[in-house]
């Protein structure tokens, strides 16, 4: 089969780049598993985007050292979100009074250099993006708004990968804008690679009319690094000091990992925990609670915690948690506990399942998708079934060992490999 021709947009891989922890998110490290897969199969040649806000020389010299991306070629595209957000002064005078004067002279000086870049690298005598842009057959957005100039471009597939709608289905919580720009971008010849069925439903449910649902497929994704049973309380002890966190071995803990956000439910489970360690008269479990808290939503907690009065040591926040430290502290916690109000896929359920630990988490969006029947799925505020649960992992030794069985056997269906293996066989259909 002739080489398939893919421009493959870059921002999400730049932002995380450029701004290192702040952007290497699920999305961040999906678009990176899934370039790499693809870059294994020789019938894609793929090219990706570079924007020039990023300023075009110093920074894609020192991108092109990173072993990641040496092996591509950079196509320039234009400005992206920047040239929608800079205001250029009509009248200069009129604003040497404004606070933001300096900044937006500085702003318009650049725009003028990108402007001259621009026409620079698209001149047909000195780059070669004309010709990547002519041949292209596909162009995959993991993230961003596809830009303008790519969807009036008739010969080229349109193609995203889709992962939730919550800015819309919370949005009391959430910037809607920051979606709104991918949504303007849709149209009937849209191909879009949803992470889990509950996210296709929920696009069809909001965006049905600009969608077609036959160019929609289901992809999950999987895990960020590979996670195995651990179960070493020496290795735990030392990773623990790294939070301020001193452990005894003959004590237990129950873990949870995610944003400290309202839809993630923590203050609930946190209630949930405190009554079931007080109706048992339990001293000797604790709760982990590994993520970055939302200062919008700090207070909540603070008063979480007021409330459970002398039990308030049993919590214990570790805020954001290194990668390398996130196996050892899934191994070895009795159970894990998940209780969000909705997921595009549930990324923190999968991996411990990997990691050899049993799983109770909720039984709404994608969650059920993910997890099967390998753990206990309950409704998100069901405040009588979630202690339930957590007296039958407790008490219960061979139901944990039963759970950590089916939870290590259902995380095997979920690979990179798949999940991109079908997006490359949706385009090689799409292109033919």
């Amino acid at each position: 089969m002739n080489k398939i021709n893919i421009i493959f947009d870059s921002k999400v891989f730049l932002d995380g780049f450029f701004t290192k922890s702040t952007s290497r998110s699920g999305v961040f490290f999906t678009a990176m598993n899934v370039l790499q897969v693809m870059q294994r199969n020789k019938v894609f040649h793929i090219t990706l985007t570079y924007p020039l806000e990023y300023e075009w020389t110093a920074n894609l010299r020192k991108i092109k050292r990173e072993k990641v991306f040496s092996q591509f070629k950079f196509i320039c595209t234009g400005l992206r979100s920047f040239e929608n957000s800079i205001q250029i002064p009509q009248n200069i005078k009129e604003h040497k009074k404004n606070k933001k004067y300096i900044r937006m002279i500085y702003n318009y000086i650049k725009l003028l250099k990108y402007d001259i870049m621009s026409k620079l690298y698209n001149n047909k005598k000195t780059c070669y993006s004309e010709k990547i842009f002519i041949n292209a057959h596909v162009f995959l957005s993991p993230f961003d708004a596809i830009p303008e100039s790519i969807i009036n471009q008739e010969h080229i597939k349109k193609t995203y990968i889709l992962y939730d709608l919550i800015p819309i289905i919370f949005s009391e919580y959430y910037n809607i804008p920051v979606i709104k720009p991918i949504m303007n971008t849709f149209n009937r010849d849209i191909y879009a690679f949803c992470i889990s069925q509950s996210c296709k439903d929920d696009y069809l449910k909001y965006c049905g009319d600009k969608l077609d649902a036959n160019k929609m497929y289901v992809t999950h994704i999987a895990t960020n690094q590979q996670y195995i049973p651990k179960y070493d309380k020496q290795e735990l002890i030392k990773v623990l000091r790294k939070y301020n966190i001193e452990y005894n071995p003959d004590n237990k803990y129950l873990f949870s990992l995610c944003s400290l956000e309202p839809r993630k439910n923590i203050p609930f489970t946190v209630t949930c925990f405190l009554k079931f360690i007080k109706k048992h008269n339990i001293n000797d479990i604790y709760f982990y609670l590994g993520g970055s808290a939302w200062k919008s939503f700090e207070f909540v907690m603070e008063k979480t915690l007021e409330e459970a009065g002398q039990f308030s040591n049993k919590i214990k926040l570790l805020g954001y948690i290194d990668d390398s430290d996130l196996n050892i502290l899934y191994s070895n916690s009795l159970f894990f506990t998940f209780l969000s109000q909705y997921e595009g896929f549930g990324m923190p359920p999968l991996e411990a399942m990997q990691a050899g630990t049993p799983v109770i988490t909720s039984n709404n969006s994608s969650l059920p998708e993910v997890v099967g029947d390998a753990a206990i799925s309950l409704t998100y505020n069901d405040e009588e079934a979630v202690i339930k649960a957590f007296e039958d992992f407790y008490f219960n030794e061979d139901l944990r060992n039963e759970y950590i069985k089916k939870g290590l056997e259902r995380a095997k269906i979920f690979s990179w490999e798949k999940c991109a293996g079908k997006m490359m066989e949706v385009i090689e259909e799409i292109v033919k």
